[in-house]
């Protein structure tokens, strides 16, 4: 693969979570009132609410393995590097180093966050409650993630220069 071919990737990654990532953003907002939840209010959960909660699960899942499986990588690929050794640990760790990722926002935990939400989503309104609460918690971390990689790419390799922050939080400036 090229190294334009290796631009192109990147940038139709970062335009693709950031439509995602436009719509994470909405379902924070719209769902702000209702938390945090409770096992009380998890019980209580009309279906027009399941709806929105399920809807907004599903776009943080979506995002956070955007910014893990794609995004991620392919700025990887375009800084040069060889992935075919490197767990998604070192390839979060190297995100980090080069600036791509705060480690403020710990994306590890995001990531571990949403292996928990595909693999187990607890029938307990009470562990219902923990594990909404978290996620919704740490989606705007998880926004902050994908704004610091799209202006860190913009900046670096000149692409998604036109994709606006989605996150309330300004993201810092990449180190050059």
């Amino acid at each position: 693969m090229t190294r334009s071919d290796r631009l192109v990737l990147l940038g139709s990654y970062l335009e693709s979570g950031h439509r995602i990532a436009t719509r994470l953003a909405a379902s924070v907002e719209g769902l702000g009132p209702s938390f945090p939840l409770d096992a009380g209010s998890v019980s209580h959960l009309t279906a027009a609410e399941e709806e929105r909660i399920d809807a907004f699960l599903h776009r943080f899942s979506s995002l956070a393995a955007s910014v893990q499986d794609h995004i991620g990588r392919a700025l990887l690929m375009a800084e040069e590097e060889d992935l075919s050794e490197m767990s998604r640990k070192d390839q979060r760790l190297l995100l980090e180093k080069l600036g791509a990722l705060d480690p403020r926002w710990a994306f590890g935990f995001i990531a571990e966050l949403m292996n928990k939400l595909v693999h187990t989503y607890p029938d307990d309104p009470a562990k219902q409650a923990e594990v909404l609460n978290q996620v919704y918690q740490r989606s705007t971390d998880l926004l902050s993630c994908f704004d610091r990689m799209t202006l860190y790419a913009s900046h670096k390799f000149g692409v998604a220069r036109g994709l606006p922050p989605v996150s309330r939080a300004p993201p810092h400036q990449p180190r050059s």
